[in-house]
Order: structure tokens, then C-alpha cells, then sequence
């Protein structure tokens, strides 16, 4: 076994091969992650003109979109084994070059289907970024630090989508939209270079801990764990299930406001104007930015993780059903509520250290990609259901014109989940100490 050096407890507190290596490591997956949430908002901004470009309906456009997070979702069990097994280089690297081909084949879309296949190969390289970040920084940084790791590793991600919520239009009307994804595409060819040569391969002593876990799981006589073992230890745990659902609600406004219909809501509920929506929308992620790392930091000192997601559940479900409530005039009102909806959201940085902390270490990456998939598939699910709504309450889906009633009616869907986040929190429980990492 793994000497007293790379002890469980020593490794708690310590880093096993000194800080530099542990960030060198972690930036190469956090800079993807970047990258990919770049590419997850893109739509935002593109919406409209593909709605009309393709003359297609809401639901229609929503469907297409939403590709990403059905590709994206259940790839995450195949990630978590993928890692588990091969550690984090060269699928990650492999990751890349997919987002790459994905932009090319969106750029090239003439259809509805083109459009819907570009995306599903984006959110399947996309798949591995966050997760990736989070199973490396498990490997090089302390245990007590994780938390911290996962909230920076979402703030790079909300810097990027900020940078493409604020900038995108701007670039969008001095060139084209196809234009932006053929630069996407030659980023993520940079981007496997990158994760090929400066992501290390996982250390002996870390090996000699997952064999370890096996072994006192029981079962396969100190080999490595099999993919079955793994995925049934997760699905068993109903701590884990619960976790992911309560993700998946928290993460809809997301995934159905600030990544696909926020901007035209901004623009037909507020009066904002298309040019201003970007910056508007993109407060959300500012929130997301500032609460990920400092929600992380309080929940490793403190130790605790549940409590969190019951008191921003709470605040989420007022903030989302402020959002309906706010009229044109109200900008400042407008921007303290998203940035309380960015905050709320932040609090899925504590699911992936509290999804580590129920399950053995031979399942780690099983059960980040695990709440990591309700998570999107939630999102795919919602962006689809507020174009259906939307074509549901308007009566000239022809013209695409849908009125502020119709928005509001549409998004009434993101207070009543949040409702029912907040309810389910309350059977979310931290693992006795003393367990962890077992």
C-alpha cells in the first residue's frame, strides 16, 4: 500500500507533490471548461437569427439547442468510467478535438438536424471538462481543498461565458456567426495539444489507493474495480440520487434562461436591447463567478456541505419568482435578482465534493459525472420546454413574436423546480465524519 507520505491523512492535508505540479495540472482541464462554456452559451446570442435563418418555431429551435445536454448528460457516465479507468490526459485530449469537429459541423449546418448534430458533438467533448478539472485537482491537491478547487474551476468557466455573452455580439456583427465556430473549432485543437502534453499521468501511490478502496469494498480480489461495481455503488447510494436531482433542478436557470431564451426575454419582458442583453444576462454567471470559490472555501472550513443547499434553494426560489415579477424600468432590481440566481446556482460546486465524500475512492469519477448528468440532462430538457411553452402561448409562432405574457408564463417553470429543490434539500445529509474518502 501507499506509504505514510500518501496516507489518507496525510493526503487530506497536504499536497502530494507540491503546489506548482497540483495547479499546472488542474489549469489544463479548467482552461477546456473555459472553452466549453464559451460554446454551451453561444446559442444565447445566436437564437434569433437561427430562429429566422431556419424559419423554425421555438420548440423547434429549443430541441435543436438542447442536443448539447443530451449528448453532454449521458456521456457523463461514460466519462466518470473513462477517467476511473485511463485517468484525465488523453480523454481530455480526445475531448477537444470533438468540440472542434462539433463547431465545424454547426458552422456548416443548412438545417434544423445539421444544426441539433453539431451540437450533440459539442456537448459530448464538452462532457469531459468540469469533471475532468474536478478528478485531477482530487488527485494533486489536498482533500481539504477540493471544495475551494471546484468553485475556481467554476468561476473560469462563468469568465468564459461572461466573455461570451458580453463580446459574442459584437463579433457576430462585424463577421458571422459561422465565422466565430470555424475559431472555436481551431481553439480546440490548441486546447488537446495542451491537455495531451501538460496533463500528468495519474501517480503510483494514487493507483495504490484506488486498489485499496476496492479491496475493502470487497469483491474482485485487489484488481481494479469493474465499470459494473462502480456504476452500481453510485446508483445504490440513495444520498447520490437524491444529490443529482437536487442539482438538476438548481442548475435549470441556467441552462434555460442565461444559455439559450434570456436574451429575447431581457429584450421582450424589460425592453432591453439586444446589444445590452449580453452584458445583462451575463450577471448571472458574475454571481456564479463570486459564490463558486467562496461557497467552496466555507463549506472545507466549516465541513459541512448540506446546509448550503438548503438555504440557497431558498433564496433561489424567491430570486426566480422575482424574475417574473420585474417590469421595464426596473433594471437595478433586474440585476441584484440575477446575481442572486448566479449565487444560487453556485452552490453545485459543494454536489461534486459531496458526491466524492458518499461514495468509495475506486468511484469517484462515477459519481462526479454522475450529478454532473442530471445536471444537463435537466438543462436540455428545460431549454425544449420553455420553446414549447412559448409556442404553446403565442398565436403568431409564424412571425416568431411572442409577448411579455407569453415569456413570463413560459418561465414559470424555474420557481416551481426551485420549489421543489428547496423541498428535497432537506433529506440532503453530509456523511459522518470519519467516513469520508472511504
Amino acid at each position: 500500500m501507499a506509504g505514510l507520505t500518501h496516507s489518507k491523512q496525510h493526503l487530506h492535508l497536504n499536497y502530494p507533490e507540491g503546489p506548482s505540479r497540483a495547479w499546472l495540472a488542474w489549469a489544463m482541464p479548467a482552461l477546456f471548461f473555459l472553452y466549453e462554456f464559451m460554446i454551451r452559451v453561444m446559442p444565447a446570442v445566436i437564437e434569433g437569427p437561427l430562429q429566422h435563418q431556419m424559419d423554425a418555431s421555438a420548440g423547434q429551435i429549443g430541441l435543436s439547442m438542447s442536443f448539447y445536454y443530451y449528448a453532454y448528460g449521458p456521456m457523463q457516465v461514460v466519462v466518470g468510467i473513462l477517467l476511473d479507468r485511463f485517468g484525465a490526459r488523453f480523454p481530455l485530449a480526445f475531448a477537444a478535438i470533438t468540440c472542434s469537429v462539433g463547431a465545424v459541423a454547426f458552422a456548416m449546418a443548412n438545417s434544423l438536424m445539421g444544426l441539433g448534430a453539431g451540437r450533440f458533438l459539442m456537448g459530448f467533448g464538452s462532457a469531459f471538462a468540469y469533471v475532468g478539472a474536478v478528478y485531477v485537482a482530487t488527485i494533486w491537491f489536498p482533500g481539504r481543498r477540493i471544495a475551494l478547487i471546484s468553485g475556481l474551476t467554476v468561476t473560469l468557466g462563468m469568465l468564459g461565458a461572461i466573455t461570451a455573452e458580453s463580446t459574442l455580439q459584437y463579433l457576430v456583427d462585424r463577421t458571422s456567426w459561422q465565422n466565430i465556430m470555424y475559431g472555436f473549432a481551431l481553439v480546440g485543437i490548441v486546447l488537446a495539444f495542451m491537455q495531451l502534453v501538460l496533463v500528468p499521468r495519474r501517480p503510483t501511490w494514487f493507483m495504490e489507493h484506488v486498489h485499496g478502496s476496492s479491496e475493502d469494498g470487497g469483491g474482485d480480489g485487489g484488481g481494479r474495480p469493474g465499470v459494473l461495481r462502480c456504476i452500481k455503488e453510485v446508483l445504490t447510494n440513495r444520498q447520490t440520487i437524491l444529490l443529482g436531482l437536487v442539482t438538476g433542478l438548481v442548475y435549470l436557470p441556467i441552462g434555460s434562461f442565461a444559455a439559450l431564451w434570456g436574451f429575447r426575454y431581457l429584450n421582450t419582458v424589460v425592453g432591453i436591447s439586444q446589444n445590452d442583453a449580453g452584458n445583462v444576462v451575463s450577471i448571472i454567471f458574475v454571481g456564479l463567478a463570486v459564490g463558486g470559490p467562496c461557497l467552496g472555501w466555507l463549506s472545507d472550513h466549516l465541513n459541512r456541505r448540506a446546509v448550503f443547499f438548503k438555504i440557497l434553494t431558498g433564496l433561489g426560489v424567491v430570486a426566480t419568482g422575482s424574475l417574473l415579477l420585474i417590469r421595464p424600468d426596473h433594471e437595478p432590481l433586474l440585476m441584484v435578482t440575477l446575481l442572486c440566481i448566479g449565487l444560487v446556482v453556485s452552490v453545485l460546486v459543494l454536489a461534486f465534493p459531496l458526491a466524492m465524500d458518499q461514495n468509495p475512492c475506486y468511484a469517484r469519477g462515477t459519481a462526479l459525472t454522475f450529478v454532473n448528468l442530471t445536471q444537463m440532462l435537466f438543462a436540455g430538457i428545460g431549454q425544449w420546454m420553455v420553446g414549447v411553452f412559448l409556442d404553446l402561448e403565442d398565436s403568431g409562432v409564424k412571425t416568431h413574436a411572442y409577448s411579455p405574457d407569453d415569456f413570463r408564463t413560459a418561465f414559470l417553470l424555474l420557481p416551481i423546480t426551485m420549489l421543489a429543490a428547496f423541498a428535497l434539500s432537506f433529506f440532503l445529509k453530509d456523511p459522518p465524519r470519519g467516513s469520508v474518502g472511504h
